[in-house]
């Protein structure tokens, strides 16, 4: 039996994370998450839901071009805003309890604002590394359709995987839910927690093409 492959963990907590940002720079001194949405899931099943928008301690800047995609909506935002501290401490506490941390490009954008949030509340992310799973990198092993080498750990595989490119490869969110006949709100996504559902979906598919 292949009882290690993520196919077969019934009992373990993924938790699946998405940021809505000011724009798509790396460091927040010039770009702060203004949305973070989380679902917690076991199984087949999803536990719980949190859809945070965050008031920081600087005005926000959401670029023109950000605020059409993500459908940015100023007032609504001012209504649903919490502090920074308060959303930081959900947020902690969901990833530092689960088993798996998983996201669309959280290696390569996701992953680098939540170290930054660790930061500015003095700690370090460091220790959630290892518990990092990224669906694009996972559809680009898939892509290659081959069985994935055991000479490497889950995280290295993934950075190679990272900068990986496969001409004509279309491996967006909506790309691969369309692919694989998922029935999604594809008009509605960019809001971080619509995202996150049809990540769940594309997960469910992806666990069962590739051999991790």
């Amino acid at each position: 039996m292949n009882n290690h492959l993520f196919r077969f963990k019934e009992k373990e907590k993924f938790v699946f994370i998405d940021c809505e940002t000011e724009n798509l720079c790396l460091n927040y001194r010039h770009n702060i998450p203004w949305q973070i949405a989380m679902i917690k899931v076991v199984g087949d099943k999803i536990i719980e839901e949190k859809d945070m928008y965050v008031e920081w301690d600087r005005p926000l800047k959401v670029s023109p071009e950000a605020a059409i995609i993500t459908q940015f909506n100023e007032a609504k935002y001012n209504k649903l805003k919490i502090p920074y501290q308060q959303v930081y401490r959900v947020m902690k506490d969901w990833l530092e309890d689960a088993d798996y941390i998983v996201g669309h490009n959280i290696l390569g954008f996701d992953a680098y604002l939540i170290s930054e949030f660790y930061k500015k509340m003095g700690e370090s992310s460091m220790h959630l590394a290892d518990k990092l799973i990224d669906t694009l990198c996972v559809a680009r092993m898939y892509r290659q359709e081959n069985d994935i080498v055991r000479d490497q750990s889950l995280i290295e595989l993934q950075y190679q995987m990272l900068n990986f490119r496969q001409r004509g490869a279309k491996n967006s969110l909506s790309a691969l839910g369309k692919e694989f006949e998922i029935d999604h709100d594809y008009k509605s996504l960019h809001n971080a927690l619509v995202d996150l559902q049809l990540n769940i979906k594309v997960w469910d598919k992806l666990k069962w093409k590739v051999n991790i």
